[in-house]
Parts: structure tokens; C-alpha cells; sequence
């Protein structure tokens, strides 16, 4: 396919490039290695080929040919001709022909001028049969000088003589330090017998592995859209080109223009390519293509056999080309499209009559009743073909319908549009009050609420003003009071000014002793308590209690006490068996949206205290819940992040980083992302990634600067700064953060305690000892409302020490307090302080202690940065931390570096050469350099096999 697309950032791919790399090991130590590389159409085969030749570069001579794709019949020895053309270009023809000899030139001048006159061919079967036997000594003499990398890309193009040579040449090349890898389309394997025969010899020929490359993950396509945008892309983002593109890289490249911006319709190059395959299908399947294009993601045999009308072998000879072709995938009860490109192409491609045909068959056809395992909602589906047929009345009734049965599963993303049908159609429908009962405005205020809750505060906002300006304020003040309370919540959540003037607003109008009055006291008592206006809230929060009684609601008597137990947090009073008990009687009463609230403020209760543990017990069944209630998108960025800083917290990087993964794919609204930008950049501060830590405080600074959350941003920006600038090694930039972050406390007149840690740490760094003192005094006068913020305080007053000297007594009260929480990496840095503390007051083994510990601790959770700033101070102190005491870090054994060490732990951790380079801030390329060389000086074929002898021998700290 060709493309003049922009080349995206290497994505993915970890676990066949290790394959490779170890496959490669094998060949260098004089064993031949086939590698088939399978892959759909832009599936990434020729990019992971470059990767791994990029890595190879210098270790290996490297050729490559491709085969053409010909309409009518493919060129004889084409990718062979492309490897000898790439040899000579290489090496000079001379240099080339002496590696064959003159009479072997002669036979390679039939498929290379280069290589002088042809021979006298008499027998054309003699005549291939000493062909194969010239490129087989070619590639001997080659790899006698060394290894030798032959890449034949897309064989389903290969002509047949092309085949036969590569299963000559993968059985005779016998303990020669050759590579050979083969790419091919596995949809393409139907095709032809000779490629079947091709793919099954080679894959059984000695030394052959067959990898088949996987659809990129989203995270995967995340990193390519970073590289493509020069900065990270927004979750939306991410989440449209993995839907649009099922994770295929080359499709997520044609998707993003110039601008960064993606395209809505293909360019031409790429439409092309994705009908091509659908115009060659014989008429009647190119006709039944487009039936299907407008049938959903997924069609069932029934549903298809009965809109086409056609018997079931006839529809099955139909749709044979299709799946031959590989447009088409069938499983146990129907079909569906390879890529939902393809779908949109030809979707794309249907003129007005056929769209207003197609849809008429497909309602005519649903109107008869359900389609068993139709994987579209019965009555959505009869609503969206209605409307493509052009009929508003029918679609009105289906759309109205729908929306009824998606509010009853919570599935509001699904009710809005629905209700967005209803409101499109509603000016072509006469009577529609008299139709669904309901009229224009009660539908908007509908539409308002659905969006609320699937997080569309955009189309949201815009269905309340539309409501506000028909509801007659004098006549019906609950359902003003209703659409005023819709827009708060979803200003809250948008971060834009005037949610609470509009809850104030809302309280007035809303009658007394009504279920609308308690929601509205509910909603403004969990603004205000986000505010900080806690006496407010608590007025509230009584007035919410004394009206559920009167009510005799259960449902508001739990939110009631969810509001005291949250505004008791605040005071530093935890409640965590009340907010159980308010989990469990929710879930027992079905009540959906309290049970959630009450969930949120229990990870959040056990966050503060630091009960890690049992908040990752039960965090990920709360967080579950969001998904099954609807509002996964509306709260659950907000239940994820004390999961995440639990497990980070722990040490736990990896599940912390996958977490917040979870937490962006939902694309949260402007009040979530901060929550998923803040655990971005606590989790690159554990790994010493000062770029991530910039990239996340710059996303959070794009935010809009919405009151809501105002001082809690302030805060994190100045923290990210100073840590970022500090990392980055800027320590002026970093002091004068340091110097605002007093500013900020002043102002705000409370303190954060992560903000009040960094700026004291680099205070003490940057010699502001007078800076300090004032942060050392707003950490003594400022109360602690758990033990979390009392080990906060502890590390401060140490830190205070260093000015003057270290404390030792102090750090090793605030490494114990760190130790009690189970923080492995502040603990670590505590070590780390009390061990120079220790040294310095003469006590040097108690100090050597400290800094193994405290090593010890850095690495195993990841933290390399830290782990060096420790073994760099004990170096310093003239202190081995791999001296064989116990306890201690081993030396380096079996000739390894100090560096092959620390690749060789982290190997036999698990980690993969891309998460090696990202915890010891190498390259990826130089990772696997030192993974080759451990390899090599352990005498092991795998990293498997190296793993187990550093666990088997103890020469790494056991799992």
C-alpha cells in the first residue's frame, strides 16, 4: 500500500522484538533462524522490521527484499533481485561476484545485470536447480563474515519460484549465522495454495518461529498519537482513533492530518485502498457489502438472510468472497467487518436512494420482532433505520421507546441519543405531545439529565439553556429548579463558574418537603464541601437530614449521613464502619447513585488513613460498580484515584500505572482529569521522570481554571514544578517555585502537606534557610488530621534538621512512621537521609544499614532515580552496599558491569526491554545491548533461562 503519511512514533511490540533479539543470539552464536511475521494490511510488519534492523545496526549485515504486488502475475524472484541489487549497492559489484565465483555470476546476472553476462540456460530445471545453489553459497560466504539478516517482505505477493526457493533455502542453510525473516498477511493465506504450502514449510523448517502481530492496545496507540502530535493526546482522542482505527497503526497514521487534528473522512489515498478489495467482489457481493455496511458492527445470519431475502447457501456462496478477502469476519452467528474502516468506506460510499432502501428493509424486517443475538439494541436499531428511511413518525416512536428502556439500565450515553432523535424529528411529527405524553421541554430536561450523567457536559449545558428558555419560571418552579440543578452539576464537573449561584437559585425555587428539595441539598453540600466551605455544607447537611426524616426516605437518610461523615473527615474524624454500613444498604436497596457516593467517600476515607491494603481490596469492585450503575464516565476518574495512589503508595508501580490507564480511557470531564493528570505525575515523580511530571502539570494547567477546584490545582502546579525543575536539575527555577509555594500558603491560609514536603525538601536543597524555618513553623502550628499528614509533618521537621546538621533521631522517627504506613518510597528517601545523618555523626554501620535498606527498597518497587541518589551518598561515605553482609546488596557476579547488574534484576523481575530503559533512563536499543551481553557472559539462550539462574543463585533479591 502506498501512503505519504507521516511516520509515527514505534509503538508496542516488546514481546517480538525480545523474540527477535534472543533469535538473533542464536544466530550469532552459528544456528539459522527463521522468523514468519504475520500481520494484517498496516498491522505494523514492515515498522517492526525496521525497529529491529535499527537495533541490529552494526551487529549484522542486513538485506532486504520486497515482493510486488501484479495484477495478472507476479515478477519472478522479485524480492530476490531487490537483495542482491541491495548487495552490490552495498559492497560494489567486484566485491560481490567474488563471493560466488565467475560461474556463479553468470547465474545471478538472469535476475541482476550488475553481475556481468548471463550463462547458457539449456534446461530450465538445471538451470533453477543452480540458481538455488548460488544464492545458498552467496549467503554462506556472507554470513562467514558476519551474521547475515535476509528480510523477504510480503510473500502473498510471491510468485510462485520465489516460494520454492525460500523452502529450499530455510532446509539447507544448516548452522550458518543466517536470519531469515518472511512477512505475509495471514487474511491472504486463502488465497493461493502455494502461499498455504509456503507459510506450513517454513514454520516447520528447523529453527522457524511464526509471530503473529496483535492490534495495537489503547495505551499502544496512545504512545503512536504522542509521537504523531508532539504532545500527548486528550482521552477522547485516544479513545476515537482506537475505535476507528481497532488498534491498527497504520490507519491511526492516516487519521491524523497536518494540523494534529483528526479527519473525519479518509484521505483519498487510504478510502481507495479500503474499497479496492470491496469493488473486485463479484456484483451481487459488493451489493450485500453494502446491505451490511448499514446493519451495525454486527450482523447475524438470520437478520441478514431475512433483509437480503436470499436462502442460506446462496447467502453463504454471497458472502464466501468477502471472507476470503478478508473484508468480512464470521463467527458462531453472523459477520462482521475486519476493520470498521471498511465499514465506514463503504458506508461512506452508498448514494441517498440506497441509504433510504437499506434502512427501509432493516425497520420493515425488525418491525416483525427481536432478532435473536442481534448485538443492537432491538428498539435503537428500529429507531435509527426509521429515521434513515426517512419516516419521522415511526422513528419518534422507536427513538421515544428506547430511550424509556435505556434509562432503566442506566445506560444514559445510549438515552441521549436516543432523545436527541426524538428532538430531531419532533418539528416533522404533528403530534408528537400526544404520542409519547411528554412535551418539547420535559424531553430536553430528559436529554439534560442523561448527558449529566454520561459526562456530555457540553451537549448537556446546551439542552438546559434550550429547556430554561421554554419552562415558564412562574408556573413551574420544580422543573426550573430541576434544570438548574442539572446545570450545576454539570458546570461542576466542567469546571465553569456559577454552579453555586445556580444551586441557590435552585433551593428557591424548589418547594419544601419534596424529593427535588433533598437533591438539591444533597448536590450543594458535596459542592461546598469540595470548596472547603464546611460550616455551610454542615447547615445543609442537617437541613437534608431533618427533611429525609419528614420524607421518611431512606435513600436521603443515606446522604444524608454520607454528607456528616464526609464533613467529619475533613476535621480529621474517620467513620470508615459507618460509610461500610452505607455501601451495604445501598447495594441492599438498589439505590444505585448512593451506593456510588458513599463508595467514593470510603476509598477516599481509607486513603487518608493510609489503610492501603484494604482500599485495594475493595477498590476495584467499587470502581466496577460505577460501570455497571452508568457513571463511569461521571465519577469514576474520581473512584479510581485513591485505588491508584493506594498502589502507588505501596510500591506498587506497575498496577498504579495500569489503573490511571483505566481512569484516562474513560474520558472524564475537566473535574476527573484532574484526577487522572495529578496521578500522572505522581507516579513519573516515583520514577524520577521530570519530563512526565511537566507534561501532566502543563495538560492540568490547560484545564479551564474553574473555582471548584482552584486551590487544589494551585497547589499541585507549584508542587510539579518545583519536583520537575528539580529533577530536571534546574535548581534555580525550582527555588524560586519554592518561594511562591510560601506565597500560596499565606494567601490560602491552610496548608498542603505534598506542596509543604517538596518546597521544604528543596528549601533545605537550595540554602533558603530562612524560607525553610517559615515552612518548618507552618508544619508545627498546622493540625494533622490522620496519620498520613503526621508522617508528612515528621519528614518536614527532619528536613529542617539538614540545614543545621542532621537530625538522625528525627529521620529515623520519620522512616519508621513511613515504614508504618507501608510507603516503601518515602520510606526509602527517610533511609536514605537518616543513613548520611548516621555517617555523619560517626555511626557509619548504622548508617551502611540505613542505605541498604533503603536501596533495597528504591529498587525493588522501581525507583531507580532514588535507588542511585542512595548508592551515590554511600559511595560518597566510602560505604559498600554490595560488601556480602546480610541484608545487603551482592555484588556483581559472573563478570556482569554494575550496570548489566541492574538490567539483569530488573530482567528477572519481569520487565521487558522498553520498561528497563524507562526505570534506568537508557535507550531501548542500549537495553537490549545489555540484555545480549548478560546473555552471552551467563551462557543462558533466554531471558527466561537468565532470570531463573539470578534467582536459582541468589545473585537478585527473590520476588
Amino acid at each position: 500500500m502506498s501512503t505519504s503519511l507521516r511516520r509515527s512514533r514505534f509503538s508496542g511490540r516488546a514481546v517480538e522484538l525480545d523474540s527477535m533479539e534472543s533469535a538473533f543470539r542464536d544466530v550469532s552464536g552459528g544456528r539459522q533462524r527463521s522468523f514468519l511475521l504475520g500481520a494484517e494490511a498496516g498491522g505494523g510488519k514492515t515498522r517492526l522490521v525496521e525497529e529491529f534492523a535499527n537495533r541490529l545496526s552494526g551487529r549484522a549485515l542486513i538485506l532486504k527484499g520486497g515482493c510486488i504486488e501484479q495484477r495478472e502475475s507476479a515478477l519472478p524472484y522479485a524480492p530476490v533481485t531487490a537483495v542482491l541489487h541491495e548487495l552490490v549497492q552495498l559492497r560494489g559489484g567486484p566485491a560481490a561476484k567474488s563471493l560466488v565465483g565467475a560461474e556463479g555470476a553468470r547465474e545471478l546476472a538472469w535476475l541482476l545485470p550488475e553481475f556481468g553476462e548471463t550463462s547458457q540456460r539449456f534446461d530450465a530445471g538445471i538451470a533453477r536447480a543452480r540458481l538455488f545453489e548460488v544464492l545458498r553459497k552467496l549467503f554462506e560466504e556472507l554470513a562467514r563474515e558476519v551474521p547475515l539478516v535476509v528480510v523477504i517482505e510480503d510473500i502473498h505477493w510471491a510468485d510462485q519460484a520465489t516460494c520454492d526457493l525460500l523452502r529450499f533455502l530455510a532446509t539447507r542453510l544448516k548452522k550458518i549465522r543466517i536470519m531469515l525473516i518472511v512477512t505475509y498477511r495471514p487474511e491472504e493465506t486463502s488465497a493461493t495454495n502455494a502461499l498455504r504450502t509456503t507459510i506450513a514449510d517454513l514454520s516447520l523448517s528447523e529453527g522457524a518461529e511464526v509471530l503473529t502481530l496483535p492490534r495495537l492496545q489503547r495505551a499502544e496507540v496512545a504512545v503512536q498519537l504522542e509521537g504523531l502530535l508532539g504532545h500527548p493526546p486528550t482521552p477522547a482522542m485516544i479513545n476515537e482513533v482506537h475505535a476507528r482505527c481497532c488498534g491498527i497503526p497504520l490507519f491511526t497514521e492516516a487519521l491524523v492530518d497536518a494540523g494534529g487534528s483528526l479527519r473525519k473522512d479518509f484521505p483519498g489515498s487510504l478510502n481507495d485502498y479500503l474499497l479496492r478489495s470491496v469493488r473486485d467482489m463479484p456484483a451481487p457481493t459488493a451489493k450485500l457489502l453494502k446491505v451490511m455496511a448499514l446493519g451495525g458492527p454486527h450482523i447475524t445470519h438470520a437478520l441478514l438472510r431475512s433483509v437480503a431475502d436470499k436462502a442460506d447457501l446462496e447467502l453463504a456462496e454471497l458472502l464466501r468472497p468477502a471472507i476470503l478477502a478478508g473484508i468480512l469476519v464470521p463467527d458462531d452467528d453472523g459477520y462482521a467487518f475486519r476493520h470498521a474502516l471498511i465499514q465506514e468506506a463503504v458506508r461512506g460510499d452508498l448514494i441517498a436512494a440506497e441509504k433510504v432502501a437499506i434502512h427501509r428493509a432493516y425497520a420493515e424486517m425488525l418491525e416483525r420482532g427481536p432478532v435473536p443475538s442481534y448485538r443492537v439494541w432491538h428498539s435503537v436499531a428500529l429507531a435509527r433505520h426509521w429515521r434513515g428511511a426517512g419516516q419521522a413518525e415511526n422513528c419518534l416512536r422507536w427513538a421515544w421507546q428506547s430511550a424509556t428502556e435505556a434509562a432503566a439500565t442506566f445506560a444514559y450515553a445510549d438515552q441521549m441519543e436516543m432523545l436527541k432523535l426524538v428532538l430531531a424529528v419532533w418539528p416533522e411529527v404533528d403530534d408528537a405531545i400526544e404520542m409519547i405524553g411528554a412535551d418539547h421541554c420535559r424531553v430536553l430536561e430528559l436529554a439534560a439529565d442523561a448527558a449529566c450523567w454520561a459526562a456530555e457536559a457540553e451537549q448537556g449545558l446546551a439542552f438546559v439553556e434550550r429547556a430554561l428558555a421554554e419552562v415558564d419560571a412562574d408556573r413551574d418552579n420544580e422543573q426550573l429548579a430541576a434544570l438548574l440543578l442539572q446545570r450545576a452539576v454539570m458546570r461542576q464537573h466542567a469546571l465553569i463558574p456559577g454552579e453555586i449561584a445556580d444551586l441557590e437559585r435552585a433551593l428557591d425555587h424548589a418547594p419544601d418537603s419534596t424529593r427535588l428539595r433533598a437533591d438539591g441539598l444533597g448536590q450543594f453540600s458535596r459542592a461546598l464541601i469540595w470548596r472547603g466551605e464546611f460550616d455551610r455544607a454542615r447547615r445543609l447537611g442537617d437541613e437534608l437530614k431533618d427533611l429525609s426524616e419528614r420524607l421518611d426516605d431512606e435513600e436521603y437518610r443515606m446522604e444524608a449521613l454520607i454528607v456528616a461523615k464526609s464533613l467529619d473527615m475533613a476535621s480529621g474524624s474517620y467513620h470508615i464502619d459507618a460509610l461500610w454500613s452505607v455501601v451495604a444498604r445501598a447495594r441492599q436497596a438498589a439505590i444505585g447513585r448512593v451506593e456510588v457516593l458513599a463508595g467514593a467517600a470510603l476509598l477516599q476515607a481509607l486513603l487518608e488513613t493510609g489503610k492501603y491494603a484494604q482500599l485495594i481490596e475493595v477498590g476495584p469492585a467499587i470502581f466496577a460498580r460505577t460501570v455497571e450503575f452508568g457513571q463511569a464516565r461521571y465519577i469514576g476518574a474520581i473512584v479510581g484515584s485513591p485505588l491508584c495512589r493506594a498502589f502507588l503508595a505501596l510500591g506498587r508501580v506497575s498496577e498504579a500505572i495500569e489503573t490511571c490507564e483505566r481512569m484516562a480511557a474513560l474520558d472524564p470531564l475537566p473535574l476527573g482529569l484532574v484526577h487522572v493528570l495529578e496521578c500522572q505525575a505522581e507516579i513519573a515523580l516515583v520514577l524520577g521522570n521530570s519530563d512526565r511530571i511537566a507534561v501532566a502539570a502543563r495538560s492540568l494547567r490547560s484545564l479551564p481554571p474553574g473555582p471548584q477546584v482552584a486551590s487544589r490545582v494551585a497547589a499541585d502546579l507549584l508542587r510539579f514544578g518545583i519536583e520537575s525543575r528539580a529533577l530536571a536539575g534546574d535548581m534555580d527555577q525550582s527555588a524560586i517555585l519554592v518561594r511562591s509555594a510560601l506565597t500560596h500558603f499565606e494567601k490560602q491560609g491552610g496548608v498542603s502537606w505534598p506542596l509543604l514536603a517538596s518546597a521544604m525538601r528543596v528549601a533545605v536543597d537550595t540554602n533558603q534557610k530562612d524560607v525553610a524555618r517559615q515552612f518548618a513553623d507552618l508544619a508545627a502550628r498546622s493540625q494533622c488530621r490522620n496519620a498520613v499528614e503526621e508522617a508528612e509533618r515528621l519528614g518536614i521537621l527532619a528536613e529542617m534538621s539538614r540545614s543545621t546538621g542532621s537530625d538522625l533521631g528525627a529521620w529515623e522517627l520519620a522512616a519508621q512512621s513511613w515504614a508504618d504506613l507501608s510507603q516503601p518510597f518515602r520510606q526509602a528517601y527517610a533511609l536514605m537521609q537518616a543513613g548520611g545523618a548516621a555517617v555523619t555523626a560517626g555511626k557509619r554501620a548504622k548508617g551502611a544499614g540505613h542505605f541498604r535498606r533503603g536501596a533495597d527498597l528504591a529498587h525493588s518497587i522501581g525507583a531507580p532515580l532514588l535507588g542511585n541518589q542512595i548508592e551515590t551518598l554511600a559511595e560518597k561515605a566510602r560505604i559498600d552496599l554490595r560488601d556480602g553482609k546480610e541484608g545487603g546488596m551482592p555484588k556483581a557476579p559472573l563478570g556482569l558491569t554494575d550496570r548489566e547488574f541492574e538490567v539483569l534484576r530488573l530482567l528477572a523481575a519481569g520487565q521487558s526491554n522498553r520498561e528497563i530503559a524507562v526505570n534506568l533512563f537508557i535507550s531501548s536499543k542500549t537495553a537490549s545491548v545489555h540484555v545480549s551481553n548478560i546473555l552471552s557472559k551467563l551462557s543462558v539462550p533466554s531471558r527466561g533461562a537468565a532470570a531463573a539462574m539470578a534467582h536459582r543463585l541468589r545473585i537478585v533479591d527473590p520476588a
